[in-house]
């Protein structure tokens, strides 16, 4: 597979970045990292005449405290997110998701802004040019139904980026600069549910991801993320769980974030096993019983090679295991 021809634009401004959008219009794709979107050139599932690269823009490069949060730029890489001491001490389950990325190489170039902007996958859509030719094209492709499903006018590609679930569950929140100015919005709230379009930018908003700010979580907050994959230095996840849980002095739940990518068309937030742990004193039972109602709650599709009913499986013993490890299991508080 090789590139196809196309037209490298680099500005130094945002303001810049957002008129040469303007200008290209649908004919133009921005590249932060490139992991994702180089390998979606080769395969032809986008053929943009247009690259806009942002690796100039200076403020979309930061790691800072300020204002009783953390401020990151979008264009940070996962190695540089995974390696800072203030995100080990302050966000930890952040630093073990991006380490949880790919390989080393992956993650030397991959960015936090392209993976919260990823698009979603499917094995019969994330395929080369000549695959997907021997079919009839899959919705999300152009075609006129999903083959997945065999429903008509609707994609069913899953959502599959590590960092999300994390950043969610500590509440964060995103800046998005256009030409009419910025806005601010809670980052769960930027996706669709959309499997051809599943972020507010992939859904043609021109604008850009210009600041990822998360609240400082309380000390007493534990957090966690889980991952299964088949190949440890390559895979996307089959399932990942974010946990973030606040225990009072008696050992009782206050509060409680539970997430999951790989399983839907955005990232899942886990509401009714929620509801069961809120003033429950922490125990195993409770952590078992609660592991099998969250994975319930679920409706993975077979968007990968593995049934609905193993991914729910996998699902139900990662949720656990994030459970214990964000209660303490090991020796620490439960």
């Amino acid at each position: 597979m090789h590139l196809p021809d196309i037209v490298y634009l680099s500005p130094n401004k945002t303001t810049e970045a957002l008129e040469v959008i303007e200008d290209c219009g649908n004919s133009c794709s921005v590249i932060a990292g490139g992991t994702d979107l180089m390998v979606a050139l080769k395969q032809r599932l986008q053929t943009p005449k247009y690259l806009i690269g942002l690796e100039n823009i200076p403020e979309f490069k930061k790691i800072e405290e300020k204002d009783e949060s953390i401020r990151l730029g979008p264009m940070n890489t996962l190695d540089e997110i995974s390696s800072s001491d203030l995100i080990k001490t302050k966000l930890p389950a952040l630093s073990q998701a991006a380490r949880e990325v790919g390989s080393p190489l992956l993650r030397s170039q991959a960015t936090i802004g392209g993976n919260v902007c990823l698009n979603t996958r499917c094995r019969f859509y994330n395929q080369s040019q000549f695959w997907r030719s021997t079919r009839e094209k899959c919705y999300k492709a152009g075609g006129s139904y999903c083959h997945v499903t065999k429903q008509k006018e609707k994609c069913n590609a899953a959502f599959v980026a590590d960092l999300v679930p994390v950043l969610i569950a500590y509440g964060a929140n995103i800046k998005l600069a256009g030409l009419a100015g910025e806005k601010m919005l809670s980052l769960k709230e930027f996706y669709t549910g959309d499997s051809c379009f599943p972020n507010q930018i992939l859904n043609g908003d021109r604008v850009i991801l210009t600041e990822i700010d998360i609240p400082i979580p309380k000390n007493n907050i534990r957090s966690v993320y889980k991952k299964f994959r088949f190949r440890r230095s390559i895979d996307f996840p089959l399932v990942g769980v974010a946990v973030s849980l606040d225990l009072d002095e008696n050992n009782r739940c206050r509060d409680i974030n539970i997430l999951l990518t790989g399983v839907g068309s955005a990232p899942v937030e886990i509401k009714k096993a929620k509801k069961e742990l809120l003033g429950q004193r922490w125990d195993d039972e409770l952590v078992s019983s609660v592991a099998s109602l969250a994975s319930q709650e679920i409706r993975p599709l077979k968007t990968n090679l593995v049934s609905p009913r193993y991914t729910r499986e996998i699902a139900s013993l990662k949720i656990k295991e994030a459970l214990q490890e964000a209660g303490g299991k090991n020796g620490k508080n439960y």
